[in-house]
């Protein structure tokens, strides 16, 4: 009885291996059903938000960004590697850029309130 479960036992667990090692078997980029489902030749389509950070990149980022003279001249090489100070520099003239017209925000609003916020020296 025993060597029978044992028998049982090394057939349920030799049986894949022997089935799974035969010769015939079609690799992932021959099998033509595989391809259907995953052609990784289509064309991606990008999305919304894709499409908006894109525009935002081109039309408002770059250009204020490329106004600054010091911006121009610090980061003309471009072989250079990419460095986080490029990127704060580049932050602090945009932010410093596109708040200069704007009414003033939500947290100067609350500070200019004659009952809740500072007093004005």
């Amino acid at each position: 009885m025993k060597t029978l479960h044992i028998l049982a036992l090394s057939l349920i667990f030799l049986v894949p291996f022997v089935l799974s090692s035969s010769e015939d078997t079609i690799s992932p980029s021959e099998n033509k059903a595989l391809k259907n489902i995953t052609n990784t030749k289509k064309e991606e389509k990008k999305g919304t938000l894709q499409n908006k950070l894109d525009g935002w990149l081109n039309n408002d980022w770059t250009p204020t960004v490329e106004k600054d003279k010091t911006i121009k001249e610090k980061y003309q090489d471009k072989t250079r590697d990419f460095t986080l100070q490029e990127y704060v520099d580049k932050t602090e003239v945009y932010i410093k850029e596109s708040n200069s017209g704007k009414e003033p925000s939500h947290h100067e609003k609350i500070n200019s309130l004659p009952v809740i916020g500072k007093k004005s020296q």
